[in-house]
């Protein structure tokens, strides 16, 4: 089974396939409605489902209506988090799909003290939360120093590639001074344009449900965000195309990519 690596203490759930088709593909009407109205409240912490605020003045409003960080799952809100838990499931769906890691993270972490280390990583993490809702898109998952994030139209709408490309070539520019060197931070960032199953897994033990994507479009992406270098932003082939990029055959490049048979053409963008 293809899966995000890392994935190891969760199991795939499945079911509820008509449900969760209507809520990452085709956008459902209740969800949106709360996503609009929560998004319009201050806030960096958010539910990944319904985006209520769960730190700050946001926070305290909601806190207001009941909602507040699940006890389980502190990235979602209680009652997303209930929902989760009675409609376990998911569906395939079109997505984009972004990973970003840190470049070098065995040096940089030698140069600083281990709380130091994960100041950066917290700094990295609340750094790309904003431009990735800025973007229409929201953190799938933190994977130690990386992040991955996704852009399904039932959340960002039918121009979803785009608002990923978008996304993704911003994040350099908002990485580019960190507060513990002032230096950019080294990462290598990937973006690609697929199908994907979306849904609940839960953990060994069932105590915690999370939202992950499977498949193998979701690999094409792991993959070439490891062949990013520090400073690089890929976006595929694919990406560029579901967004409408018009591509320039000069600027392609054909990366081969461990354990994708064929090779996938990316363009590169190098920020300086």
């Amino acid at each position: 089974m293809n899966t995000i690596p890392g994935m190891g203490d969760f199991a795939r759930e499945d079911g509820n396939e008509e449900l969760w088709y209507q809520v990452f593909q085709e956008g459902h009407p209740v969800l949106l409605g709360k996503q609009k109205r929560f998004s319009m409240l201050p806030g960096r912490a958010r539910c990944k489902l319904c985006r209520a605020p769960l730190t700050g003045i946001g926070g305290w409003i909601t806190r207001r209506i009941g909602l507040e960080p699940s006890s389980r799952n502190p990235f979602f809100c209680n009652a997303c988090d209930g929902f989760l838990q009675a409609f376990p499931g998911g569906a395939e769906v079109d997505l984009s799909i972004l990973f970003c890691d840190l470049r070098d993270s065995v040096p940089l972490s030698a140069a600083m003290s281990p709380k130091e280390f994960k100041q950066l990583i917290t700094f990295m993490r609340e750094t790309i939360i904003p431009v990735l809702w800025q973007a229409e898109g929201f953190v799938l998952q933190f994977q130690g120093d990386a992040v991955i994030g996704v852009w399904p139209p039932g959340f960002s709408g039918k121009d979803y590639a785009r608002k990923a490309v978008t996304g993704g070539m911003r994040l350099p520019r908002a990485l580019e001074s960190n507060p513990f060197n002032g230096r950019a931070l080294p990462v290598g960032i990937a973006l690609h344009t697929g199908r994907a199953y979306l849904g609940t897994v839960a953990s060994v033990n069932g105590n915690m449900q999370e939202v992950s994507a499977f498949g193998f479009d979701v690999n094409v992406a792991a993959r070439l965000a490891a062949a990013a270098n520090a400073g690089e932003v890929l976006i595929s082939e694919a990406a560029l195309k579901a967004a409408g990029r018009t591509i320039d055959e000069a600027e392609l490049r054909s990366y081969d990519l461990k354990g994708i048979d064929d090779e996938v053409r990316a363009a590169r963008l190098l920020v300086s």
